[in-house]
């Protein structure tokens, strides 16, 4: 009974095998067809979110960590505020946005069927020790040879003035191209057998103009333009007759009748310190924020604090002259000796380009007290805001004279 009872469930078996076998042969291109389909439906339940980080300035917010809940995915916003949040499924998600110096925020975003959703996210700004410093007056550098030029390049008088903006903004690569469009120069080739570079002359004359580099006056032969490098020039003055020099460019026996052109280098500027791996050492941070042995504000006993008391910002000079008026939040570790780690040095929002470079510049040479837990110095994330407002011009003067 045993053996017929075994013999009798093996051939049930084999018949289940041989269905199941014709069934998958004869159903094949149908099935084949379906499961495509779902494949197809399956993608197309998915979608994205993208939008835009700012504060509440309406600032874009950098590297804010914008977070699928459900699923621990996580995309980080640009220089720009904005991000793009992948392979979110069709339908109501949760989403978390969050910032170091920011309190969190998260809300249901829809997922539509056609697989994309729009969400902007503003962020206020955590309570912080360091207070908000405001720049209000443009501080020079100290640099007693542009002090002339300055004086003559808010005045404006008689004279044609190339500044630093104007380089920057047109792209000129040499001397001559930045000489170029202006009234009355000629630039031309020197005759031939004679070895100089392109010739310059103002309006109608046959003589070269009085050159001054730095306020001293070059070689009475004529000027190699091409020689100086436009990366590191401040300013050119160009005065195309001698009934507009001022004084203090007049020449030695009478050469400034031709013109004259002074030429004002830029002044030294410290650099901010090269870091390897900034990158990295940025993502090392989040970790040692989360394992506490980079601590914030909140979790200090004494806050990290500049050495003097005092941080000298300057108002970048395109944005003063303008009178553009916004500001910068810059984050940064205080290590437990009291010095910057410049790895983790980053503009997190500025209104302007250069409010953010201006900081930057400005933390160079400072010096800083580690911030304490309990009796022991510790490293300090510091997330320090600065708000540049130009004062108000006087009745009838024009900010960008």
């Amino acid at each position: 009974m045993r053996v017929h009872t075994a013999l009798r469930i093996r051939s049930q078996l084999h018949g289940l095998l041989l269905a199941v076998v014709l069934v998958g042969t004869v159903g094949a291109p149908s099935l084949a067809r379906a499961t495509r389909g779902t494949v197809r439906r399956a993608v197309m339940q998915t979608g994205t979110i993208r939008g835009v980080v700012r504060d509440a300035q309406g600032t874009p917010v950098a590297s804010a960590e914008v977070q699928w809940l459900s699923s621990g995915a996580v995309v980080r916003s640009k220089d720009d505020g904005s991000y793009i949040l992948s392979g979110v499924p069709v339908g109501p998600v949760y989403v978390r946005v969050r910032r170091i110096g920011y309190l969190a925020t998260q809300r249901e975003i829809a997922v539509s069927g056609q697989g994309a959703a729009t969400a902007d996210w503003t962020l206020a700004r955590a309570p912080q020790e360091m207070a908000v410093l405001t720049v209000n007056a443009r501080r020079e550098p100290s640099d007693s040879r542009l002090a002339g030029y300055r004086a003559r390049l808010d005045a404006k008088r008689g004279g044609y003035f190339i500044t630093r903006e104007r380089i920057e903004q047109s792209g000129n690569r040499s001397m001559l191209d930045a000489f170029r469009g202006i009234p009355g120069v000629r630039i031309g080739t020197p005759p031939r057998g004679v070895n100089a570079g392109r010739l310059v002359r103002f309006r109608s004359s046959t003589c070269q103009p009085l050159v001054f580099i730095d306020g001293f006056a070059a070689s009475a032969t004529d000027f190699d333009f091409e020689s100086i490098d436009l990366n590191m020039v401040e300013g050119i003055e160009i005065y195309l007759s001698s009934n507009s020099v001022p004084p203090e460019l007049m020449g030695p026996r009478g050469l400034e009748q031709c013109g004259v052109v002074a030429v004002w280098s830029r002044p030294a500027q410290a650099r901010t310190p090269k870091a390897k791996g900034t990158d990295e050492r940025r993502a090392e941070l989040l970790k040692e924020l989360a394992a506490g042995t980079v601590l914030t504000a909140e979790q200090v006993d004494t806050a990290a604090t500049l050495t003097n008391g005092d941080l000298e910002v300057d108002y970048p000079e395109v944005l003063w002259r303008t009178g553009v008026n916004g500001q910068a939040t810059v984050e940064f570790v205080i290590d437990r000796t009291g010095r910057i780690d410049w790895g983790t040095l980053a503009v997190i929002s500025a209104t302007h380009a250069p409010f953010g470079a201006a900081v930057m510049q400005a933390l160079v040479p400072t010096k800083w007290d580690a911030a304490i837990k309990g009796q022991s110095p510790v490293a300090q994330l510091v997330v320090l805001t600065i708000e540049f407002t130009h004062p108000p011009a006087p009745t009838g003067v024009v900010a960008n004279r």
